[in-house]
């Protein structure tokens, strides 16, 4: 008897059917496993399009939509261009790869080396280009509202729920979604002591640093000037980061001007790296749109944000000291990561690079990798001349620039009391310094305007880094409030 597929003529192998199987099942998966916002683009219409409402202040202001994937990477790439473009400006075109590794090899391992034998040398400077050290009352509190920013990151709404209950809060919302754009976050209420939290995440996604990589400026006009230091509704601001307070403010904005603030609800906004971005423009944008936070309720407002990236024109930045106060844990190289800062390192390598032809030391940087941790009595430059080095590239620096971005608000930045070691002893074998120090100013305090490439920066942008060294600079400071 012929099946159906012989009488038809059409021969079906089995190799053809695994194959066509095999498709299915792997098409599924790569289905189940793309980003929601991708599949939410793929499956959205023409019409939808045409009729989103974009949810922007001004009419005068760009597109801040980022539902679109060929937006966003081109965005993207605009962005990495800039970057390329700015360094190829500083860097030979000449000098290969390999040169360009040993010399930032060669500026860690300086460093390192002045790190450990003028132990204090940072700890002056940072008092020198500083508002002075920071009061017992301005660290109060600070490592609890941290660890609400770390909360941010959890991925069970259970565990949060306890989290916050062990604290008096309520938790309202838990949203872990993300997608270019859009930063995951939770809200609480504390009835007790009439506080509104809100806990924006940092960067934990593929989504997340999407949004992260669009850093280019981006002029924004806002509905009213956001501080009557600032009267200009003009801001220029890190573009993905703006684009995930302007969502964060559509969604609350009604909830908190039409609910919280006339039951006389203090509203307390948090966040770590990406979540400290947006936490600061979240605060500015509900300034500028709630007329009652410039006025008889402007202190109903506070924002926390830890290792905030520089997201705001220099002007815009100061002005938000009322309300903001960001923190720098040592090191840490995000709250660094600006264009020009870039532009220096770079600067900086090709000094160091010079230094290493002169003495002869262009060793390969495999050899330089063994020696980072060693200390010697010879610094491929002095401190003084890096000192030099530093203000010269600064003398004529334009902080307005279209490519400066700086951390908003008052800046608190954490440092280690120096300790003293003995020559040539591995630094690998001592403990962490448990005595750290807080100094005060603003975003563009001169420790912030250069990346400090000590083998730390990166640990020291760690949530449980900075908690851990607020606690050493808090330690005899209780805090009573929330």
């Amino acid at each position: 008897m012929q099946s159906s597929s012989e009488k038809s003529g059409i021969s079906i192998s089995p190799s053809a059917v695994i194959a066509t199987i095999a498709t299915i099942y792997f098409t599924k998966k790569t289905w189940h496993g793309m980003p929601r916002w991708l599949k939410k683009h793929i499956n959205a219409s023409d019409a939808d399009k045409e009729n989103k409402t974009e949810g922007t202040d001004s009419s005068e202001n760009g597109d801040f939509d980022l539902s679109n994937p060929s937006t966003i990477f081109e965005k993207a790439k605009l962005m990495l261009d800039l970057v390329d473009q700015k360094i190829d400006d500083v860097m030979p075109d000449h000098l290969p790869n390999t040169k360009i590794l040993a010399s930032l090899l060669g500026t860690v391992h300086l460093y390192e080396e002045m790190e450990t034998s003028i132990p204090h040398h940072r700890e002056k400077f940072y008092r020198e280009v500083s508002e002075g050290d920071v009061s017992k009352q301005d660290l109060c509190g600070l490592v609890q509202k941290m660890e609400y920013a770390d909360w941010a990151y959890d991925d069970h709404r259970a565990d949060l729920k306890d989290k916050l209950e062990k604290m008096s809060f309520d938790l309202l919302r838990f949203d872990q979604s993300t997608e270019p754009g859009r930063v995951g976050h939770y809200i609480a209420i504390n009835h007790v002591e009439k506080v509104v939290l809100i806990g924006l995440k940092g960067t934990s996604t593929i989504s997340d640093v999407l949004t992260d990589i669009m850093g280019d400026g981006a002029d924004y006009y806002l509905e009213s000037p956001f501080d009557e230091n600032y009267t200009s509704k003009q801001i220029r601001a890190h573009e993905g980061i703006l684009t995930a307070a302007l969502t964060m403010a559509d969604e609350t904005q009604k909830l908190i001007e039409k609910l919280f603030l006339p039951c006389k609800y203090r509203v307390l906004i948090t966040g770590h790296s990406l979540g400290a971005g947006t936490a600061c423009l979240l605060g500015l944008l509900l300034r500028s749109r709630i007329s009652a936070l410039r006025g008889d309720c402007k202190e109903y407002l506070e924002v926390f944000a830890f290792a905030p990236p520089p997201v705001l024109n220099y002007d815009a930045a100061l002005a938000c000291a009322p309300f903001i106060t960001s923190v720098v844990n040592n090191s840490d190289i995000v709250p660094r990561m600006s264009l020009p800062n870039l532009v220096t390192l770079h600067k900086l390598f090709l000094k160091v690079h010079h230094k290493q032809e002169e003495k002869g030391l262009l060793a390969s940087p495999y050899a330089l990798a063994k020696d980072l941790i060693k200390v010697d009595d010879e610094f491929i430059m002095p401190y003084e001349e890096l000192s030099d080095f530093y203000k010269e590239i600064h003398k004529n620096e334009d902080v307005r620039g279209e490519d400066s971005l700086f951390v908003p608000g008052r800046v608190i930045v954490l440092c280690p009391i120096g300790e003293e070691r003995e020559k040539g002893e591995d630094k690998s074998s001592k403990d962490a310094v448990d005595d750290f120090l807080g100094v005060i100013g603003n975003g563009s305090m001169e420790m912030l305007k250069r990346v400090e490439p000590y083998l730390s920066l990166f640990a020291d942008h760690l949530g449980a880094s900075y908690i851990a060294h607020l606690k050493a600079a808090s330690k005899d400071c209780e805090s009573t409030t929330v």
